[in-house]
This record gives C-alpha cells, sequence and structure tokens, in this order.
C-alpha cells in the first residue's frame, strides 16, 4: 500500500502521479483482515454446560410440572346446643319502688319552718310602737343551740332592735338540725308590718 504524502490518498500499486498531481508516496503495511478466532471446546466443559442445563429442566419440571397440593379448608367443629333457660320475670308492680328519693334540700327547708315558728314564739310582743327593720344571722350547734348570733340594723330605734336581739337569746333550744346541715349560716330578715313584727327566715 502506498499514501500520497500530501493528500493521505492510499494506493493499492505504486503509481507516478496521485489524483492531486504530488508524486511523493510512503508504503505502508496493508492492514492485515481480521480474522474470527474459533472458540474451542473441551469435553469436560461439554459435561459441565450438559449437568447445569439438565439441572435448570429439573427445577423447572418440580416447580412448574407438579401439580400443588389443594389448600385445606379448616373445619369448623360443630356448636352445641345450649339449653335455653326460661326465667319468670315479676310484674313491674312488685318490683318498683314509688317511695321518693331522699332529698336533703327538702328536709332543710321543712327545718327551717320550724326554726322561723320557735323564733317568733319567743318575741315578747309581736307588735311595735315603732316601725323598724334589721336582719339576724346564726348557726345552730349540734346540740340546737343558736350560736354566732349577730344583728344588722336597717331601720328603726333601740326600742324594736332590743326586742329583736332578746327574741334571739330567748331561742335556746330548737330541734337537732337534720343530717343534711353542715354548719351553714341562717338568716331571717325581721321588720313591721302594719304594727306588727314579722320574722321570715331565708
Amino acid at each position: 500500500m502506498f499514501k500520497c504524502t500530501v493528500c493521505q490518498k492510499l494506493h493499492n500499486t505504486r503509481v507516478e502521479y496521485c489524483d492531486c498531481g504530488n508524486d511523493m508516496f510512503d508504503e505502508v503495511a496493508a492492514f492485515p483482515a481480521d480474522t474470527k478466532s474459533k472458540i474451542n471446546i473441551t469435553p469436560k466443559q461439554m459435561l459441565s454446560y450438559g449437568i447445569f442445563a439438565a439441572c435448570i429442566g429439573l427445577s423447572g419440571w418440580v416447580i412448574f410440572g407438579m401439580d400443588s397440593p389443594a389448600p385445606k379448608t379448616p373445619t369448623v367443629p360443630p356448636q352445641k346446643e345450649s339449653a335455653m333457660e326460661i326465667k319468670h320475670i315479676p310484674p313491674i308492680d312488685k318490683i318498683w319502688d314509688d317511695s321518693t328519693a331522699y332529698n336533703p334540700n327538702s328536709s332543710i327547708t321543712a327545718y327551717k319552718s320550724e326554726l322561723q315558728r320557735a323564733l317568733y314564739s319567743n318575741l315578747e310582743e309581736t307588735s311595735s310602737i315603732e316601725e323598724g327593720r334589721c336582719k339576724i344571722e346564726f348557726k345552730i350547734s349540734r346540740n340546737g343551740k343558736l350560736t354566732h348570733r349577730r344583728l344588722y340594723k336597717e331601720k328603726g330605734g333601740n326600742l324594736f332592735n332590743n326586742l329583736v336581739i332578746r327574741m334571739m337569746k330567748r331561742t335556746t333550744n330548737v330541734k337537732v338540725p337534720p343530717d343534711g346541715y353542715h354548719g351553714m349560716k341562717f338568716s331571717a330578715d325581721v321588720y313591721t308590718e302594719n304594727g306588727e313584727i314579722k320574722v321570715v327566715l331565708k
């Protein structure tokens, strides 16, 4: 092979001039023809390949060829029939309780009425010649005595107020308070109305 030194064109044989007009050539070796190398397999390799292919075929037969076992359905044990027991239910009238529930407020309300009557009964006079109005406060001890007595003047003179003070002093023993009473203060308004003295427990 001859290569032109100017245009680098290859020529199979030596020519006098290249197409470009150059007469200088470099001789180069021809490209060797590509030859495909043959793969040589030894008998030992052939045996290994055969065993490998047999293993793959056997695995496929085991996985896909054999029938998979049918899934077992769970067996449900038969339920035992329970004996039905019939109970006699009494009429509602026999078990219904019509009695009213205990209400501590109702017992306190009734106690206030009795306390108001006790205070009024200890007035020396139920009428007054002068108008007056005051507020009283007190507590009841567990043995029925008035304690922590207070008088708050609102209207009237000493004659009216002293009458109210003596009323509280004369009310020494009253009925024992009910269970709903927990030492709270009682208060009452004492006032005159048309010359009469009124005692109203709150």
